[in-house]
C-alpha cells in the first residue's frame, strides 16, 4: 500500500482513490462537471490522493466531497494504472457502503443510483472498463 499522502510520486502516476458505492443491487455514479477533464462523462466517485492520506481516507473524502454522502469504506476491489493524455493515473478502486441506506446525493451532485447491466449506457473514463466488467459479470453470477 503506498505511504500516506502519496498523491503523485515524483516520476510515477497520480494516485487516486475511488468508491464503487453499492445500495442493494444498484451503484453510485455521478456526471463529471464542467470544467474538468472528461466533462460530461460518468463517473464512480473518487479523486487525488491528498498530503497525510491514506487511499481509503482519500475515498471517503471524496465520497463526501462528491456525492454528498458518508461511505463506509470496504475493501480495496482493483488497481487501475491508465495513461490519459493529461497524466498517468493509479487508481485504487475500493468496495463502499453508505453509511445512511437511506440517504440521497443532494440533486446539484448529479448522481444516480444504477444496476451492474446498465452501467454501459453511460460514458465512462478508459481506466473504468475493467471495473464495470467485473461488476457486469459479478451481477450476471448472482442471477444464476
Amino acid at each position: 500500500m503506498p505511504e500516506p499522502g502519496a498523491g503523485k510520486t515524483e516520476s510515477g502516476p497520480i494516485l487516486g482513490g475511488i468508491g464503487i458505492i453499492r445500495r442493494g443491487d444498484r451503484f453510485l455514479i455521478r456526471v463529471r462537471p464542467e470544467g474538468t477533464v472528461y466533462a460530461g462523462y460518468w463517473e464512480f466517485p473518487g479523486g487525488k490522493c491528498e498530503p497525510g492520506e491514506t487511499l481509503e481516507q482519500t475515498t471517503a473524502r471524496e465520497c463526501l466531497e462528491e456525492t454528498g454522502l458518508q461511505v463506509a469504506v470496504g475493501a480495496l476491489r482493483r488497481v487501475i494504472e491508465h495513461a490519459y493524455p493529461h497524466g498517468l493515473v493509479r487508481l485504487h478502486f475500493f468496495d463502499c457502503t453508505p453509511i445512511d441506506l437511506a440517504a440521497e446525493p443532494p440533486s446539484e451532485h448529479r448522481c444516480r443510483w444504477v444496476k451492474a447491466e446498465e452501467l454501459r449506457a453511460y460514458r465512462f473514463p478508459e481506466a473504468n472498463e475493467a471495473i464495470i466488467e467485473e461488476l457486469e459479470r459479478e451481477a450476471k453470477g448472482s442471477l444464476l
